[in-house]
């Protein structure tokens, strides 16, 4: 009996040291998602700036650019080379936008994916403590219990020798201390 209840015990310390290593690498793959998202947070502010100050750009350049055209022949070429300039920042801030946009599907996929390991640890965590519980009072009533009866039994025959084997009779005051100091 007290083999079964050693390996249990065993198997429920070996139970609560795996449990506190799965909630290492949990801690440690939150931190990387949240600064994974903070640097999604960073280059989204980064994205938004410039795409903020590239349209008023890319307006005014329109705009110098049809004032140019009634300009030389010398104003025309720098003309084209402004419109390019400016197709080349409208390519750039749509590659902006979806890479953006990917990063920040894939920082919510991460997350999601943290929530849901952690929300199983919490359960796996519940069922553990909940089994200890059991196994814990399950180890009071079967081991402790008995026990206890056990040393009232041998109390009792021990005091039943003491009164047979003592023979003479105790004086009134001894008597009376001894039972006071069992009651």
């Amino acid at each position: 009996m007290e083999n079964y209840l050693i390996a249990i015990l065993v198997i429920v310390t070996i139970l609560l040291i795996v449990q506190a290593l799965v909630f290492v690498g949990l801690y440690f793959l939150v931190r990387r998602a949240v600064a994974l998202a903070e640097r999604v947070g960073q280059l989204q502010t980064r994205a938004e700036y410039l795409l903020n100050n590239t349209e008023p750009i890319v307006k005014s350049a329109q705009g110098l650019v049809s004032d140019l055209k009634e300009a030389a022949d010398y104003f025309a070429q720098g003309a084209q080379n402004i419109t390019a300039i400016t197709e080349m920042a409208k390519d750039e801030a749509a590659e902006v936008r979806s890479l953006l946009g990917d990063t920040t599907a894939l920082a919510r996929r991460e997350v999601e994916r943290a929530r849901e390991k952690v929300d199983k640890v919490q359960d796996t965590l519940a069922t553990v403590t909940d089994q200890f519980q059991l196994t814990t009072e399950l180890v009071q009533r079967s081991v402790l219990g008995p026990a206890r009866e056990f040393s009232y039994i041998m109390y009792g025959v021990r005091r039943a020798l003491e009164v047979l084997m003592a023979g003479d009779r105790l004086p009134v005051n001894r008597a009376y201390q001894d039972e006071e100091m069992f009651i």
